[in-house]
């Protein structure tokens, strides 16, 4: 581990005075108050807000570091003061005591301007994401119209060389420390390192989330998880005492204070510039988010396995914390200025996990998804960087192609459930497909590579995370221009050719892998296991929601739906529906089930609901004939069930009971209509009275002579 200086290093015990009795801090030495002595702040500088005064001298010489006061209207104070709300909302107290070193900077940020100003005109050429400062430019920045001037220029007389003594900005890439945190951001830092479960909860967590549409590379990240143990185990073991939990959050603000290097083509360089004794809090971030993923698929009531290793906590409860945790790490990283994919897929989680708790359609989860689109695009990963030397199967390349399609992906699927204009398009983004390999052989130089056809599909018929994130883009790719169409201002007039929409979705499906394709006896299939189930299920689903769009925008008929709507509406609610009927063969996988009711049962419901108002008229035929009444009633009384066992307390809960009293009363409609009234002449239609013809010479006289009351004879005596 990185040893601090003599400066700046907390002393693991109150520092002593001659006459060997602990010496006071400053504050309490001044006001001649008892002082507990605790490092690396005392309690009673924490009960007075006063953190950055806490420190100790002895004859004079400073002898812990004293925090940089956090100025009311410092950087720091912005920045975490906007997420104290939600921090307020944690069921437990987890502020910790304690006291940071002061950072200091290697170089002052003038004299790394002045190292930018010193290099040559050649810098045009190489203003990229690795220039945080800069980020990505485009076609239309002012840079771009002197590009070709400068290549005319360095082509004619030469490029120009370096002067006094500046750096090529490959050199500048590793740059100084950005900032020092106050006392605020490490008391912040504290809370969020004691928050860390135990070595066994973290295990058990991350086991349980077993979600494959991972956007990064999940075999990294469970070696980050063991990296945490293996190197910082010793400060995280055991009681977390302030000079553990100190020494700790010190290690991850250097660390974090330096950019990431994410230029490797080895991939055991490029794991170890963030784990290890490199930890950054980005990686403490996405633990936590991948923590909060595991509660959400915890059982409510608690296994014996989950009360073993978490005790009894409530599984939401839990979710929370670890949720809290995510935003706060979020803050100390935007307090470093971490630019790098990483942060955006942290950003990305951020979300994600934000989702679990406010519902999909909030405005929270609404900006945090714009950050993380921010941050992309910032970094140009919405472009194919053919620029760079870094190969194109490295994981340095790779895994910034799969962190902005899962963006991407989220972004189309966000968009179509709540109506709102999504923020990228399909249009504006050239992001190469992530190539269809599995995290071993992007992790181990030494894993024989995936055989992949020309268009990048794996030749072995496995199924890996790329598989499904590759299959989701290029359906999102298709839904991005469907929703140009869908949510284009009403003053717009265009055209468009829906037939050839259809035919490049069907085509796309239809290349997919055949271990992506759903087949009715997955569901029987021992040999699927869960993830494969979901990967299917997921990706016909989404098929299904593009084709569905299609058939509406283009049906020009008199009823509000065709037949083709019809029948894709029963197979959409039918798997939809097996996410609850199929829980036994979905195992992990569940806890975050309203945005599938939102984004593809309750549209698909619709249409059924408007059928079975149809079918109960005299009049009216089916609209497929095949699709009878009982099969819809039988579909819409399991959505009503399914919604129902959602229950109250999700964080949709409104708009899922909003949609099951309109089931409801269709149901109701359809199996109990009120009585008709009728016409006389209708009446007399329905029950005719006329006598055949050979009875009306019938004397019906006779029917009065008959004793109707005599019983036959003999029957009393019996």
């Amino acid at each position: 581990m990185t040893s601090a200086s003599p400066s700046s290093a907390v002393p693991s015990q109150a520092p002593r005075r001659r006459n060997g009795r602990p010496q006071a801090c400053e504050p309490c030495r001044r006001r001649k108050v008892a002082c507990d002595h605790r490092l690396p702040i005392c309690s009673r500088c924490i009960r007075k807000s006063t953190p950055q005064s806490c420190r100790y001298l002895i004859q004079g010489q400073l002898v812990t570091p004293a925090l940089r006061p956090s100025a009311g209207k410092g950087q720091s104070a912005e920045v975490l003061g906007e997420r104290r709300t939600a921090a307020a909302r944690e069921p437990t107290v987890l502020v910790g005591q304690g006291q940071q070193q002061q950072q200091r900077q290697g170089l002052s940020q003038q004299s790394s301007a002045a190292v930018q100003a010193n290099v040559g005109s050649s810098t045009l050429d190489n203003l990229s994401p690795q220039d945080e400062n800069v980020g990505y430019l485009g076609a239309t920045s002012f840079p771009e119209f002197f590009r070709e001037t400068q290549k005319r220029l360095d082509h004619v007389i030469g490029a120009e060389p370096v002067r006094d003594g500046g750096k090529q900005p490959s050199e500048t890439s590793s740059g100084p420390a950005r900032m020092a945190p106050d006392a605020t951001a490490f008391e912040v830092a504290l809370s969020v390192l004691r928050t860390i479960p135990t070595k066994e909860a973290a295990h058990f967590l991350l086991r349980r989330n077993v979600n494959p549409n991972d956007g990064w590379c999940r075999l990294a990240l469970d070696r980050l998880h063991a990296s945490l143990w293996s190197a910082l185990g010793h400060f995280l073991d055991g009681q977390s005492t302030n000079e553990n939990m100190s020494q700790l959050a010190l290690l991850l603000f250097q660390n974090s204070s330096k950019p990431l290097r994410e230029d490797f083509v080895d991939p055991g360089e490029w794991f170890e510039a963030f784990s290890g004794e490199n930890f950054r809090w980005e990686g403490i971030g996405l633990l936590f988010a991948f923590w909060t993923f595991g509660a959400a698929s915890l059982s409510d009531n608690g296994t014996v396995e989950q009360r073993k290793w978490l005790g009894h906590y409530n599984r939401r409860k839990l979710m929370q914390v670890y949720q809290n945790a995510v935003v706060k790490c979020v803050d100390l990283c935007r307090l470093s200025s971490c630019n790098n994919t990483m942060m955006v897929y942290l950003l990305h989680m951020h979300g994600l996990t934000a989702s679990l708790i406010t519902g999909d359609t909030g405005a929270e989860f609404w900006r945090y998804h714009a950050e993380s689109i921010a941050l992309a695009t910032f970094l140009g990963l919405h472009t194919p960087q053919s620029s760079s030397p870094i190969p194109e199967t490295s994981i340095s390349v790779q895994v910034k192609r799969r962190v902005f399609c899962a963006i991407f992906n989220v972004d189309m699927v966000v968009s179509t459930l709540t109506g709102r204009p999504p923020l990228l398009s399909s249009k504006l983004c050239s992001t190469p497909l992530p190539l269809d390999v599995s995290d071993e052989s992007l992790l181990n130089a030494n894993v024989r590579p995936h055989r992949l056809d020309e268009k990048g599909w794996n030749m072995e018929g496995k199924n890996h995370a790329a598989t499904f994130q590759r299959a989701c883009y290029i359906i999102a790719q298709i839904r991005s221009e469907i929703l140009e169409i869908v949510l284009q201002a009403p003053h717009v007039t265009t055209t468009h050719n829906y037939d050839d929409l259809r035919r490049r979705e069907q085509e796309a499906y239809s290349q997919f892998p055949i271990g992506l394709k759903f087949n009715s006896d997955d569901f029987s299939n021992p040999a699927v296991d869960p993830p494969t189930l979901y990967m299917r299920l997921l990706t016909r689903l989404e098929h299904l929601s593009n084709l569905f769009f299609i058939e509406r925008l283009s049906y020009k008929g008199d009823n509000f739906y065709s037949p083709e709507m019809l029948e894709i509406s029963l197979e959409t609610i039918t798997l939809t529906l097996s996410f609850w009927t199929q829980q036994n063969r979905l195992e992990g996988l569940q806890g975050d089930y309203e945005w599938l009711v939102m984004l593809h049962a309750a549209p698909a419901g619709g249409i059924l609901c408007m059928e079975l108002l149809k079918q109960p008229q005299g009049n009216d035929l089916a609209t497929v004939p095949a699709i009878t009444k009982s099969m819809i009633i039988k579909q819409l009384s399991l959505l009503v069930g399914f919604l129902e066992w959602i229950g109250p307390a999700a964080p949709g809960a409104h708009l899922c009971n909003s949609i099951k009293m309109v089931v409801e009363r269709v149901m109701e409609q359809a199996l109990n209509p009120p009585p008709k009234c009728i016409t006389q002449e209708e009446f007399d239609s329905t029950w005719d009275v006329r006598l055949p013809e050979d009875m009306y010479e019938f004397n019906f006289g006779l029917l009065d002579t008959f004793d109707w009351l005599r019983l036959p004879p003999g029957s009393l005596e019996q």
